[in-house]
């Protein structure tokens, strides 16, 4: 039966590759991977999105029958390399999937029961670099290798970092009073004096000037206005840390708000300014720790999620319909082990099982907290 269809696709392939050979001949300037006829292209050809190998319809990886279907074979769960929609090649991350990241523990151990880091900074080698938040580190992640170190000159004080279009990296300063910079050429970290007391900045962003903006964690700085609208409690009352970071998704020009312990995401429309709440999912609030999230991030696959903070619980949101899953990584966390405690090495869940998260092509790699094995996730 297998060859039988394998034979059917190489009469239907060769058939798809004699119509695009006579559409050739008719028109100039179109060509392999062309956006209207080619191999990988949108209407004819392998990886099409109507005849071919990788097709939505029919062939190997389509979303139907064959290697790589969404019913049966192996590889992707929907359509193939050179889609217009999902797989190699994509430009339009697969939404509708109901698959999960794999979890992953990187080579090497950093014990210590303090939050280590709250930074994370690519240089162009492929390492990530992360300095200390209350406690001396300089953390190399080696993405190339999946290891982590801890290089035995270490900085502290700083929470957040800027990738800006210099060339360097900088550590944002909560308790210092220099900026860190990594020289993302040659992977040097330099501190410059710049505070004659420690700021409390713990984020900020480059503008259109060059120039890196970095609100106070302590000091209201005329630098906002208020948006028009009910009050965003995240469905909590009083001190409570209701959401942590903001995730802007340009496909839907939205900004998302991921609660750390409050119950809702916020999301704000950047088209009008208009502003709402989502609720989390019960059966996840009924068994989550109250804090949630540490830092969320937009990943490969088109879905927003929180990155582990005091539970092995993640939460994701689709940005385009809303929908909330979540997914317990207990079992991941423990690594053989009979606690999640035992397996990740952490001392006490208020120094976290992770804090920020960094996205390098289809992988997610997440900083290092209160555990002693740093994270992983496989898109």
């Amino acid at each position: 039966m297998f060859c039988s269809i394998i034979r059917k696709l190489i009469k239907s392939l060769k058939s798809s590759l004699k119509k695009l050979e006579d559409l050739e001949d008719k028109a100039s300037g179109i060509g392999i991977g062309s956006s209207s006829v080619g191999v990988g292209s949108s209407s004819v050809g392998i990886g099409s999105s109507s005849v071919g190998i990788g097709s939505s319809s029919t062939g190997i990886g389509s979303s139907s029958t064959g290697i790589g279907s969404s019913s049966t074979g192996i590889g992707s769960s929907s359509t193939g390399i050179g889609s217009s929609s999902v797989g190699i090649g994509s430009s339009i991350p697969n939404l509708d999937s109901n698959s999960w990241p794999r979890f992953k523990y990187l080579e090497g151990e950093i014990v210590g029961n303090l939050t280590k880091t709250r930074t994370m900074g690519l240089d162009d080698s492929g390492v990530i670099h992360s300095l200390g938040y209350k406690s001396d580190m300089h953390i190399e992640t080696d993405t190339s290798t999946d290891s982590i170190k801890r290089n035995s000159v270490g900085y502290k004080g700083f929470i957040g970092n800027v990738e800006a279009s210099d060339g360097y990296t900088y550590f944002l300063p909560a308790y210092q009073t220099s900026i860190g910079k990594l020289g993302r050429k040659t992977g040097s970290i330099t501190l410059e004096k710049k505070f004659t007391s420690c700021p409390q900045v713990r984020s900020g962003a480059e503008g259109n000037d060059g120039i890196i903006y970095m609100p106070s964690y302590t000091k209201t700085l005329k630098i906002f206005s208020y948006l028009d609208g009910p009050p965003a409690t995240s469905g909590v009352s009083g001190w409570t840390h209701k959401y942590v970071g903001a995730i802007y998704v340009e496909a839907v020009d939205k900004v998302f708000c991921l609660p750390r312990q409050g119950k809702k995401i916020l999301i704000v429309n950047c088209a009008d300014d208009t502003y709402e709440e989502v609720d989390l999912p019960q059966d996840y609030l009924a068994v989550a720790n109250k804090n949630k999230n540490f830092h969320g991030f937009l990943a490969p696959d088109g879905w927003i999620y929180s990155a582990f903070w005091a539970d092995t619980k993640c939460f994701r949101i689709n940005p385009e319909t809303y929908e909330v899953q979540w997914k317990d990584y207990e079992h991941e966390f423990m690594d053989g082990k009979p606690t999640a405690k035992e397996g990740s090495g952490i001392m006490s869940l208020g120094t976290g099982y992770s804090t920020t998260a960094l996205v390098k092509g289809s992988d997610v790699y997440l900083g290092l907290a209160g555990t002693s094995r740093a994270i992983k996730l496989e898109f």
